[in-house]
């Protein structure tokens, strides 16, 4: 493992890219993009996740073998949030269509009338 010890003005710069990422995560949620306002802040996420992991967790300067643990973390994050998308999917219909409601239940009837068999 080397010592690398990094300028204050990189910290900085890195501090000023997430504030500014930030400000835009902000204006983003004022402005309406209809169904890809979630994507565009999840790749804004992303991104300043990545600098955060990438400069103030110092994995830039560690092993390869370190980056390969953060990068199969990440791998295996994606494939949970995939499952979970699908099972999601799976019990309420895609997005684009409508699912219907089954009415409702009358609950003096459904005392009076016998079990359905």
């Amino acid at each position: 493992m080397s010592d690398h010890v990094s300028p204050v003005s990189l910290y900085v710069t890195i501090f000023v890219a997430l504030m500014v990422l930030t400000a835009v995560t902000v204006g983003a949620a004022f402005v309406n993009l209809g169904s890809f306002n979630f994507p565009v802040a999840m790749v804004i996420a992303g991104f300043k996740a990545s600098l955060v992991i990438w400069f103030f967790m110092h994995v830039k300067y560690q092993s390869q073998l370190t980056k390969l643990t953060v990068a199969t973390g990440l791998f295996f994050l994606a494939i949970l949030l995939g499952l979970m998308l699908v099972d999601y999917g799976s019990k309420t219909g895609p997005p684009w269509m409508k699912v219907p409601m089954p009415p409702p239940i009358d609950a003096e009837s459904a005392i009076d009338s016998p079990p359905a068999r």
